[in-house]
C-alpha cells in the first residue's frame, strides 16, 4: 500500500471543543512544473459534512505557505469559493513540500457554551505534497506540530511542542469512512496507527493553556491551540 502523507499538526492534552474543524487537501499530478491546488475545508469530517457559503468567511485569516526541502518558504495567496478556500503553487523540482496553514490572529472568543469561558483561539494545519520519487521528509515547523511518516507498521506520528517531542498528547484519528481512534503519545512524542481503508485521514488534537492574558485590548482566560493533520492513503 502506497502512502502519501498530507497534513497538519498538534497536540497536547485533550479537549474536544466541537465537531467542526478545518483541514487541508491537495490535488495535483505530483510532477515538477505542474500546479497543485491546496484546498482548506471547514466542517464535520467524521460524516464528510463540508460547510459552504458565508460559513467560510472567517477562514480569511488562515495564512497558507509552502516550505521546500531546502527550507525555502513561499507564501500562498488564497481565495474563497462556495465550498472552500484555495491557493495554488507550482513545485519547481522533485522532493517533499511541507504545506502549512496558521491563524494566530483570530479575535478573542466567548466560548462559555463550550464550557471554555473567554478564549483566544490558535489554529494550525499541515500537509505534505510529494513530487517525484523518494521518501517523504518532513520536520517540525509550527510551535505545535505533528509530523507523519510512513513505516512498516502503517503511519508513524510524532508530536512536538516548540520543537520538543510532546508526551501524553491525545491524537484523534478519523478515517474516510468515519472510523475513529484515539492515540496517546509516548514520552518521545510518538504514536502510530494502521489505516483500514484508502482515502484521506484526519488527525486532530487540542491543547488548552489556562494562562490568562490580553490580545487586541481584550482579556482572555485561556489559549486554545488546535490542529488538524490530513494523511492520504493510496
Amino acid at each position: 500500500m502506497k502512502i502519501k502523507l498530507a497534513v497538519l499538526a498538534f497536540i497536547l492534552m485533550p479537549y474536544v471543543l466541537q465537531a467542526h474543524g478545518y483541514w487541508l487537501e491537495v490535488k495535483g499530478s505530483g510532477k515538477p512544473g505542474e500546479p497543485a491546488r491546496i484546498q482548506i475545508y471547514y466542517g464535520e469530517y467524521v460524516n464528510q459534512g463540508r460547510m459552504k457559503g458565508k460559513s467560510l468567511d472567517k477562514m480569511n485569516e488562515i495564512k497558507l505557505f509552502v516550505i521546500d526541502e531546502a527550507g525555502n518558504r513561499q507564501d500562498i495567496p488564497t481565495k474563497q469559493t462556495e465550498t472552500h478556500w484555495e491557493g495554488t503553487f507550482t513545485p519547481a523540482t522533485e522532493g517533499n513540500y511541507q504545506i502549512l496553514g496558521i491563524n494566530e490572529t483570530r479575535e478573542v472568543q466567548d466560548w462559555h457554551k463550550h464550557n471554555l469561558g473567554i478564549v483566544r483561539p490558535m489554529q494550525y494545519l499541515r500537509t505534505n505534497y510529494k513530487v517525484g520519487k523518494g521518501a517523504v521528509q518532513a520536520k517540525s515547523v509550527n510551535y505545535f506540530d505533528i509530523v507523519a511518516t510512513e513505516s512498516d507498521n502503517g503511519i508513524s506520528l510524532t508530536a512536538f511542542k516548540n520543537n520538543v517531542p510532546a508526551d501524553k498528547a491525545k491524537l484523534t484519528i478519523i478515517s474516510p469512512d468515519g472510523w475513529e481512534k484515539v492515540k496517546i503519545t509516548t514520552e518521545k512524542g510518538r504514536a502510530s496507527f494502521v489505516p483500514n481503508t484508502k482515502g484521506v485521514y484526519l488527525i486532530e488534537a487540542e491543547w488548552i493553556d489556562k494562562t490568562p492574558g490580553t490580545y487586541q485590548d481584550k482579556p482572555y482566560e485561556s489559549v486554545r491551540y488546535h490542529t488538524e493533520t490530513t494523511i492520504e492513503v493510496k
